[in-house]
């Protein structure tokens, strides 16, 4: 069996008029940063994910009704369109779902800044037209 090798970008692999591509364009998630800048350290502990990565991430198990983090994890793993919206290159690993999963259940201050960044990309998302609110 001979091996092909192909130039190919995570750009390339998902569909100019696919949905996530519109979401990117209509949400501004910079607001995000300046909420979440009181709960990270920079001086300790090893490198954070990125909180707008994990807006994003909770953010698409919302829109296609994935019930579990780790079922998240799993459906960005494998998906191109996924991987594109969160800025995960094809070589590179997903969040995993525990570390999400205990920043948004364990600690107290992360769960109230999670839920009114959630509120906030909804309201977004209802009025730009991408999703009916309900």
């Amino acid at each position: 069996m001979q091996l092909k090798y192909h130039m190919v970008t995570i750009e390339d692999l998902v569909p100019e008029n696919h949905f996530l591509r519109k979401l990117e364009a209509a949400l501004d998630l910079s607001f995000v940063y300046e909420e979440t800048a009181h709960l990270y350290s920079r001086r300790y502990g090893r490198a954070p994910i990125d909180p707008v990565v994990m807006v994003k991430y909770l953010l698409l198990g919302f829109l296609y009704g994935i019930p579990s983090e780790r079922q998240i994890e799993v459906r960005c793993a494998d998906s191109n369109a996924f991987r594109w919206y969160l800025g995960i290159d094809l070589d590179e690993r997903v969040p995993d779902h525990s570390t999400i999963s205990q920043l948004r259940r364990r600690k107290p201050a992360f769960r109230k800044v999670f839920r009114r960044l959630f509120e906030e990309v909804v309201r977004q998302c209802v009025e730009k037209g991408l999703v009916k609110g309900e």
